[in-house]
């Protein structure tokens, strides 16, 4: 009897161990991931700031269609892992509230958002969306 008490306080030792690596393990992987989304943000503010050549703060379709004929600036975007083949589309889908300029928020939204390939997640809102419309007409 002995025996089984003392093997249950080690296998209760050994458990609560393990669930405390796992925990740790996992703020390790949230605290990676927002360190990783800052240095993305701040490097995409850099990039407005050179887009933003007149310095008002906005980026135009102008200044936009300019940043991506130069291929330096435009390989630096591809590789945030954003894919700008059409300056035109790209502005218009940054360009949130359709005022014709991109904000630094909305530059740095619109490229979060845009930053890599299409997830199941965004596939399926999109499909949702089509429904829905299709169902009003």
């Amino acid at each position: 009897l002995t025996i089984f008490g003392v093997t249950n306080v080690i296998t209760s030792v050994f458990v609560e161990s393990a669930l405390q690596s796992v925990q740790h393990y996992k703020d390790l992987l949230i605290q990676e991931s927002v360190q990783a989304k800052q240095v993305y943000k701040h490097h995409l503010v850099q990039v407005f700031k050179q887009i933003d050549v007149d310095g008002s703060g906005d980026v135009s379709m102008v200044e936009m269609e300019h940043f991506l004929s130069e291929p330096e600036l435009k390989m630096y975007l591809e590789s945030m892992d954003i894919q700008p083949e059409d300056a035109r589309t790209l502005f218009r889908l940054l360009d949130k509230d359709g005022s014709g300029r991109v904000s630094i928020e909305e530059f740095c939204q619109g490229c979060l958002r845009l930053k890599g390939e299409a997830k199941s997640f965004d596939i399926h809102c999109i499909i949702y969306e089509n429904q829905r419309l299709m169902h009003r007409w």
